[in-house]
């Protein structure tokens, strides 16, 4: 009974610790597009990289044993074209490389039905915890 007893004390003490440590973080998700992007609104942290607002194509890579993924800001401009066969304006798209930011993969149950962050405010800066890329059936952890 004595047992029982400490490892409830322990038990909740730790509960208040961990609910204190996060009373200051307040957690979001940014819910992105059909096109593996996704829009921040205000500067936030990825990793070691501060990306400034704006949209970003958001790609996995892996090389020589290394995740990462690597935030290319949209940046589109009105163009026009002129040729025999169409004259007007069309919107041109490039694809800008912001950084690049190591990260942990964990593998999902199931394909992502879309791109998400999960951002993480602690002290009125955000952080990019988390990323989820749509057709991908893993969780990339920064």
């Amino acid at each position: 009974m004595r047992k029982r007893s400490f490892l409830l004390v322990v038990f909740g003490c730790a509960l208040l610790l961990v609910d204190s440590a996060h009373g200051s973080q307040k957690q979001s998700i940014i819910a992105g597009s059909d096109h593996d992007e996704i829009t921040l609104t205000q500067a936030t942290q990825a990793g070691t990289l501060t990306l400034q607002p704006d949209t970003y194509v958001v790609q996995h890579h892996a090389s020589h044993g290394q995740d990462s993924i690597r935030f290319m800001q949209v940046k589109q401009s009105q163009k026009l074209r002129l040729t025999r066969a169409y004259t007007g304006w069309y919107t041109d798209t490039d694809l800008i490389k912001a950084g690049e930011v190591r990260c942990r993969v964990r593998p999902l149950s199931a394909k992502a039905q879309a791109t998400a962050a999960t951002v993480v405010t602690e002290g009125g800066k955000p952080r990019i915890t988390e990323v989820m890329i749509k057709g991908k059936a893993a969780m990339y952890e920064f």
